[in-house]
């Protein structure tokens, strides 16, 4: 009776580590999930962060959406993403508009391009190529830092689905983008806390 019990308990372990990960995984691939890669300059860093910093420092920095995702216009989209991201980046008080008239540095932009083509470059996107994907829409994006048509950083992203621009899981991903692309330093990071440990 005890080799029966540790037999079932051998093969309980295995099966509940399976179920587990199936549910992880289901997890990291449904709806409202996804991933962002660091791109543009091989390393953004202080850098660009002290450009977006010269950028905002008599006003907010302007956001441009070229074109429409989610049943909204990119003139419409873009007042939204700009809320959503001000004052976001780590260390700074920088804050974003959509509106060309508040800002006084309108060559500095903050691009976003959902539903882009697999095949654009970010430096195109500067240069203000826009080609999005045809068919049934996913929030693939280029998000790209730009001083007129040059390109002085990017990030890609991938999501499966939102529930709408109101969706909790869309505001972290446009915000993980912005983390992305202005990253703080180990040193930013620590001198203000943003660890715990």
């Amino acid at each position: 009776m005890l080799a029966l019990r540790r037999s079932s308990r051998r093969f309980a372990f295995p099966a509940l580590t399976a179920l587990l990960a199936a549910f992880v995984l289901a997890a990291c691939t449904g709806p409202g999930s996804f991933r962002t890669v660091r791109g543009g300059m091989s390393d953004p860093g202080t850098f660009v962060r002290d450009y977006l910093q010269y950028a905002g420092r008599e006003g907010p920095v302007l956001v441009e959406v070229p074109a429409g995702a989610m049943g909204l216009t990119g003139e419409q989209l873009a007042p939204q993403l700009a809320e959503m991201i001000s004052g976001t980046v780590f260390g700074m008080t920088t804050r974003f508009t959509a509106d060309k008239t508040k800002v006084q540095e309108p060559n500095w932009r903050l691009i976003f391009l959902f539903n882009n083509a697999l095949n654009i470059r970010a430096d195109e996107v500067c240069a203000g190529e826009v080609r999005q994907r045809a068919g049934k829409p996913v929030m693939d994006t280029v998000a790209v830092f730009c001083h007129r048509d040059r390109l002085y950083a990017s990030v890609s992203g991938y999501a499966e689905s939102f529930g709408g621009v109101n969706d909790p899981a869309f505001r972290a991903y446009v915000r993980q983008i912005v983390d992305d692309m202005f990253p703080a330093s180990e040193e930013e990071m620590l001198r203000r806390g943003g660890w715990d440990d």
